[in-house]
């Protein structure tokens, strides 16, 4: 069974903000990569490591048959991008977040096309 739980989670609740960082207390790195960017020319970071924020869009908590609970949800600025992370994350559409992981430009998940995705870090040691 997945035990992962995304990287740190701060609420700032004045601003309604999330954060996922990769360690605690840390504050969240600057996000250095723009969403935009990524998805005018995905082939530049496709396999690369991604710091993004924006506004989530499409946010869902969903299980596997194996019993793994992941989240999946969008990133948006003007453009967005999709994010997998694993476990259930608490949020929410509307919430402002940053995002560290992997940028997977397509790849095949269980005889499905996924496109323009991160694949978000999970927390060291979980």
């Amino acid at each position: 069974m997945i035990k992962h739980v995304l990287a740190a989670l701060f609420f700032v609740a004045a601003s309604g903000t999330v954060a996922l960082a990769q360690a605690a207390p840390s504050p969240a790195p600057a996000p250095t990569d723009s969403v935009d960017a990524i998805i005018a020319a995905p082939a530049t970071y496709d396999g690369k490591h991604v710091t993004v924020s924006g506004t989530v869009k499409n946010y869902k908590q969903h299980t596997s048959k194996r019993g793994n609970d992941y989240t999946t949800f969008q990133v948006c600025q003007t453009a967005c991008v999709n994010v997998y992370a694993h476990g259930h994350i608490q949020m929410g559409d509307g919430a402002v977040v940053v995002i560290n992981g992997t940028f997977i430009a397509d790849k095949q998940v269980s005889g499905f096309e996924v496109k323009n995705e991160i694949d978000a870090d999970d927390t060291p040691g979980s």
